[in-house]
């Protein structure tokens, strides 16, 4: 409990430091005609993928969605797919689209692995004191359902190929990888460019078989 309480603190310490997310008011219709025909194809229009690479966003916390958006839409997070899809909508269709993906019924669960649960519960819940690594339950919750309020995201139920290759990308902005391209790096978990954000600095602590284990947990917590 001391651990979860601790890693809470400073999650709520980082995020102290960036401004306070306010979504505008938002059209759940208007959300859905940019979402069946802007973003059904990768994340399904309720928001279930059927791709692994590509993340649920169905029941997602509002905030996060439309931050990510935000965020993609000012280069601020790269991918290149996603920054060319957001191009021509404005800050209101932003708004309108993570409002109505948020009003969909979360996504199912996915599928762990026996062999590594009890290792990988441990390190969600508990982190690793030895090697500074803060337990992940600390800000997504014990339950994986993420923070409204602070806008973490709901991780439980999440295909394990995305949450694996978004925790590598954390990993190679915060050990600063001589990476050529930057949509190889993701770093707006951040006030701003330059600085390193709380995901940053715990994935550049993680192994890549932490990765994969922390991975099929999450995928199937519910």
């Amino acid at each position: 409990m001391k651990k979860l309480i601790a890693a809470a603190s400073l999650c709520v310490a980082s995020f102290s430091v960036q401004a306070a997310i306010v979504v505008p008011e938002y059209d759940v219709n208007a959300g859905k005609q940019i979402a069946e025909t802007v973003c059904a194809a990768c994340h399904g229009v309720d928001g279930v993928s059927v791709v692994p690479a590509q993340p649920n966003l169905g029941g997602q916390n509002v905030k996060y969605l439309y931050k990510q958006l935000v965020n993609f839409k000012a280069g601020y997070r790269k991918n290149g797919i996603m920054q060319s899809q957001v191009a021509n909508l404005s800050q209101q269709d932003l708004a309108n689209v993570a409002g109505y993906y948020a009003s969909q019924a979360p996504w199912g669960v996915g599928f762990g692995n026996p062999a590594t649960n009890q290792e990988a519960t441990k390190l969600f819940l508990g982190g690793d004191k030895s090697r500074g690594i803060i337990g992940c339950a600390g800000c997504h919750g014990p339950d994986a359902a993420g923070n409204t309020w602070a806008a973490f995201p709901r991780l439980g139920g999440q295909h394990s190929q995305y949450i694996a290759t978004q925790l590598k990308l954390f990993r190679a902005a915060g050990r600063e990888d001589d990476i050529d391209s930057d949509d190889q790096k993701r770093a707006n978990d951040a006030a701003k460019e330059g600085e390193k954000g709380m995901m940053q600095t715990v994935a550049s602590k993680l192994s890549d078989r932490d990765i994969r284990i922390l991975a099929d947990y999450v995928s199937a917590v519910h």
